[in-house]
């Protein structure tokens, strides 16, 4: 990856979240995310399936976990699939 990607929540006001890494895996692709809001270096796997892939969807939405760590209602943050394959 040359480019910095960087996903945002639909929480108010946005978490924002780096793409580190991608694995592609027999069943699908592993990304590696880290807070981009955050010096710290706090790596979070997320597993898009292929079937999530071959379904169409574009953005593919995934939960956020950083909402899900505040305690706060879980919100969700969208991946287009070009940046992922």
């Amino acid at each position: 990856m040359t480019e910095e990607i960087v996903f945002a929540c639909t929480a108010e006001p946005p978490h924002h979240l780096r793409l580190v890494s991608r694995t592609a895996t027999p069943r699908g692709i592993s990304l590696r995310l880290s807070d981009a809001d955050d010096t710290r270096p706090s790596l979070r796997e997320v597993f898009v399936t292929k079937s999530e892939l071959s379904m169409g969807y574009d953005p593919i939405y995934k939960a956020c976990f950083l909402c899900v760590d505040i305690g706060r209602k879980e919100k969700a943050f969208p991946i287009p699939v070009a940046d992922i394959e």
